[in-house]
């Protein structure tokens, strides 16, 4: 989320040219004694800055803790876990024999069944008649006359194990290393869903600051402005100044007024930004001294900043790996176009049990054992087609490589020259700011000694704006571009 500053405090002292932020006696205007001379060893720019600071305020570093555990963006990133979870419980699954248990009641048609002997039945009763002993005749009469049971209704149950060695070793083996990869991947996304939702946090937060700060610098503004109204009407009313010169410091006044409400309205924007980021409700205050160092900067050169983030970081890791798993995912779809060799074993429970002959009325367990190998042309075809696709996502994930790679030179180069501009920055607004407010003390003296006129003292009082605002942007600018680089490198901002 890119947060947009509203820079228009920046040019407030454009439209303050001609107000004043004192009056012409010397007096500072109300709000603004933090940033003029204190008589002690702490610069203005520091004596400034602390001024916007609230004891026991929100820090950046609550705020990106905040922002992170209610992020929905690392939430919805997490689910790449647990799909990746799933994919190894699924491929697990083809890595052992397959057992499956059955139970069924079925219904037969009837059919017609034969005896034990067959022919012509005269025939078979004459050389029954021709039996001399009674008890063998009466046997043979028994057995001639016996039919086949025809049972119309079955029970059974069946356990088999299936092994197939084509299916766990060419298939499901890489399509678990694959999945365990794709694991590792979402992991290494997550972090780097993390550190772009830390950064999204500073920089809003630090959007926060500059937005608040602004409204401090208008307030005063807007407050000597009033005081300069006042002044000039007396003077007016003296005769020592003409008309026009109180219509030009009202106009200026009104000026002030409308930079005022656009400063605040860039104070509402970002608060609710931040806000929105957090998740809550609650108003913030800025907790965090913008007036004290910025430390932990990465002190390495370019190049080694270059090459410590192609080593770590997590989105370009995350890559890597998911480079590895598509690969894995290749050979399993590869291993499906081979015939496929399966060992079968089977045991079955039933009422009655087609293997006994004749059918009986009963239960009765059998068991199988088999070796098989078969192939299907639709199963190598499609194997085929899987590999294809699998084949041009190795291809968009080597560009992407190319792409983000690219992408991390130049946040390195911004990271980098961005804290080098933004240091710089530092030091000249507090320089700024000091020769600022000796130059408003000068021509204070000089117009009391009636040597310059009031322009020259509002022209002072502008660059004294001007300084004032540049302060905070630096000391903002600084902190932003020190996160902008931790991130360029794989660090949590």
């Amino acid at each position: 989320m890119r947060i947009q500053r509203y820079s228009g405090l920046v040019g407030l002292a454009g439209v303050l040219f001609f107000v004043g932020l004192t009056r012409v006696d010397a007096q500072a205007p109300p709000g603004s004694d933090a940033w003029l001379p204190a008589g002690d060893e702490e610069d203005a720019a520091a004596r400034g800055l602390k001024s916007i600071y609230v004891p026991d305020g929100l820090t950046s570093e609550q705020a990106v803790e905040q922002v992170m555990r209610t992020s929905p963006n690392v939430q919805r990133t997490r689910t790449l876990l647990l799909d990746a979870k799933g994919g190894a419980l699924q491929a697990m699954s083809g890595l052992v024999p397959r057992l499956e248990l059955s139970g069924r009641a079925t219904k037969l048609s009837p059919v017609q069944t034969a005896g034990i002997t067959g022919g012509d039945s005269g025939q078979i009763d004459d050389l029954v008649n021709m039996v001399q002993d009674p008890a063998a005749q009466q046997l043979w009469r028994g057995l001639t006359s016996f039919q086949f049971p025809s049972l119309t209704a079955q029970y059974a149950t069946n356990a088999s194990l299936i092994y197939s060695f084509t299916g766990s070793l060419a298939e499901a083996l890489p399509a678990y290393r694959a999945a365990k990869k794709n694991k590792k991947a979402a992991e290494q996304q997550i972090e780097a869903e993390l550190n772009n939702v830390a950064f999204d946090a500073r920089q809003a937060y630090y959007e926060f600051a500059r937005a608040k700060a602004g409204v401090g610098v208008a307030e005063s503004a807007v407050d000597a402005a009033e005081s300069q109204r006042k002044e000039t009407a007396a003077m007016v009313s003296a005769g020592a100044a003409a008309r026009v010169d109180l219509m030009r410091v009202e106009a200026q006044l009104e000026a002030a007024n409308v930079a005022l409400a656009r400063a605040k309205l860039g104070f509402q924007v970002s608060q609710r930004a931040l806000q929105a980021l957090m998740h809550t409700d609650v108003v913030p205050t800025l907790g965090e001294d913008l007036s004290e160092p910025v430390t932990d900067i990465p002190s390495e050169t370019e190049e080694e900043l270059k090459e410590r983030a192609f080593r770590d970081r997590p989105d370009l890791r995350a890559l890597y790996t998911y480079i590895e798993a598509t690969r894995h995912q290749l050979k399993s779809a590869n291993g499906g176009r081979v015939p496929d060799l399966l060992v079968r074993g089977s045991a079955q429970y039933s009422n009655p049990n087609l293997r006994v002959v004749p059918q009986q009325e009963r239960f009765e367990g059998t068991w199988e054992v088999s070796a098989v190998i078969r192939w299907a042309p639709n199963d190598t075809i499609e194997a085929h087609g899987r590999s294809k696709q699998f084949q041009a996502e190795l291809q968009r994930a080597y560009a992407d490589v190319i792409s983000l790679g690219d992408a991390i030179r130049v946040e390195v180069a911004q990271g980098y020259h961005g804290v080098l501009a933004a240091n710089a920055a530092m030091k000249s607004a507090r320089l700024g700011l000091n020769a600022a407010e000796e130059g408003y003390r000068v021509k204070r003296e000089q117009l009391q000694a009636g040597i310059v006129n009031t322009t020259d003292l509002l022209q002072a009082q502008t660059d004294l704006i001007r300084a004032q605002v540049d302060v905070v942007d630096s000391a903002v600018g600084l902190r932003v571009a020190k996160a902008q680089l931790l991130r360029a490198v794989g660090m949590r901002p």
